[in-house]
């Protein structure tokens, strides 16, 4: 559905351009096949690209439990391919998600895995977007949006359709302030890859796309239909709780708010900035301000 225009004389180079989109725009669906496959065969009968794509369909339910499953999968995959870019990718996500979900209490050590894997791929194939991607993600980790920001764009120059990069890539100009890029990279990630598994994420931004422009109202809608996916985590709650909260609905706020300190009394606004690092300082003094009201401790 997609239309290109080129010169005549580029037209291999748009040929090659083509293919590429295609691919990354079936990828979701070749993720969901290629794991539903591996998922019927034993796991020590598993290739390194079965254990691959069974460790993706783990590592997408967000949680501590799959997680760990989903790196002993990567680790196998790794095992079985020792030239294989993505086995280290795949582990680099799931330290990260270590560390940005608060899976395990050694988040320092988290974080050097999460840098550590994603180095390693890109050691193996510079040229992937996903072991881009996860350099970024590395980097956000870390606290260098700036960087996180330029290894996001080289993932996208690699596949400009790449949904997943263009989330990030959203989010991070979100935490940065800018909300209409912020909006317009969300939109065609959620035109891209409408059943993605991160879609309660992509909705998510897309409410901090208006938080951050503080349109308020406008981003109500959003957040909850992010709070209502099942793989939702309690920081996309946070995000809910903040749009409902600064747009005066204190009642929806608070019951966003609540059930994140039942499902994690430990939870504080210090757990969401430190995931969720906005740089603009009247951005981030309403967010605190509405957090204070709805008794989330601030450490």
């Amino acid at each position: 559905a997609e239309r290109y225009e080129s010169a005549v004389e580029d037209l291999l180079q748009l040929r090659q351009k083509v293919a590429v989109q295609i691919a990354i725009t079936i990828e979701s669906r070749i993720q969901l096949t290629e794991g539903l496959q591996a998922s019927r065969l034993p796991t020590e009968n598993l290739d390194a690209w079965s254990a691959y794509h069974r460790g993706l369909w783990h590592m997408f339910r967000f949680n501590g439990r799959d997680n760990e499953v989903a790196a002993e999968l990567f680790r196998q995959a790794a095992r079985r391919d020792e030239q294989f870019a993505r086995a280290h990718a795949g582990l680099s996500f799931t330290h990260f998600q270590n560390a940005f979900l608060r899976y395990s209490g050694d988040l320092d050590n988290q974080r050097d895995l999460a840098r550590q894997h994603a180095e390693k791929s890109l050691e193996l194939d510079p040229l992937d977007p996903f072991v881009n991607l996860t350099m970024g993600r590395s980097s956000w980790l870390d606290g260098d949006l700036e960087i996180a920001s330029t290894w996001l764009e080289r993932s996208l120059e690699l596949c400009p359709n790449y949904a997943t990069s263009l989330y990030n890539s959203a989010l991070i100009n979100g935490f940065l302030n800018g909300g209409e890029e912020c909006e317009a990279r969300i939109n065609k990630a959620m035109a891209l890859s409408p059943v993605d598994p991160l879609n309660y994420a992509m909705y998510g931004t897309r409410s901090i796309s208006h938080l951050v422009r503080k349109e308020y109202e406008k981003a109500i809608p959003w957040a909850d239909i992010a709070v209502k996916q099942p793989t939702a985590h309690a920081h996309v709650s946070i995000v809910a709780a903040l749009a409902n909260g600064l747009a005066g609905q204190t009642e929806a706020a608070r019951g966003h708010a609540a059930r994140v300190l039942a499902k994690d009394s430990n939870y504080t606004q210090q757990t969401f900035f430190n995931s969720f690092s906005f740089r603009d300082p009247e951005t981030r003094s309403a967010m605190q301000s509405c957090l204070d009201g709805l008794a989330i401790p601030s450490e």
